[in-house]
């Protein structure tokens, strides 16, 4: 009989301090002060950290930068993140853009936020969508300036590329 490779197991627990890491693959994962490009696990607690891309069921960071972030439910305080995807996130701090079935957020300042129930203390974004929202919630762009600067930039593009045909299209 060959002799066939061992299946390795994924370490249970990961603790990381103070180290640049590419990949990180385990049950429960504790960061600090790392830069980390992608990240999969069932938990992760960030502190002070950067990563790349995070999937995980649960997410508790602090002081961060996160990339992307897929996960069913997010606790960030203090932090940016560029993209996140998820069933739940209780926010304290700055965001980037937040997909999410429901967001409890204090004090951030996001680009956009996609939701069916936000609640909102203090929250300045840049575009909301929401079926249901409790607070208070300052948006840059209501729908009628959405829809204008939709129509102008659509417009813009589209003589733009129609001028490109024109000066640099095909010449029989």
């Amino acid at each position: 009989m060959a002799n066939q490779p061992e299946e390795s197991e994924l370490p249970q627990i990961v603790n990381i301090s103070q180290a640049k890491v590419e990949n990180i693959n385990a049950d429960l994962v504790r960061v600090s002060q790392t830069s980390v490009g992608q990240i999969e696990t069932e938990e992760i607690d960030l502190q002070t950290s950067a990563a790349g891309s995070i999937k995980t069921e649960d997410l508790r960071a602090q002081d961060s930068v996160i990339g992307t972030l897929t996960t069913k439910h997010a606790t960030i305080v203090d932090s940016i993140v560029l993209g996140i995807k998820t069933e739940s996130v209780d926010f304290e701090g700055a965001a980037g853009i937040i997909i999410a079935e429901s967001v409890a957020a204090e004090e951030i300042k996001t680009a956009a936020v996609v939701a069916n129930n936000f609640h909102a203390g203090s929250v300045s974004t840049g575009i909301l969508i929401s079926k249901e929202v409790h607070g208070n919630v300052t948006t840059t762009l209501d729908l009628q300036t959405a829809l204008v600067v939709g129509l102008l930039g659509g417009t813009v593009a589209g003589l733009i590329l129609l001028a490109g045909k024109l000066l640099f299209g095909r010449k029989n």
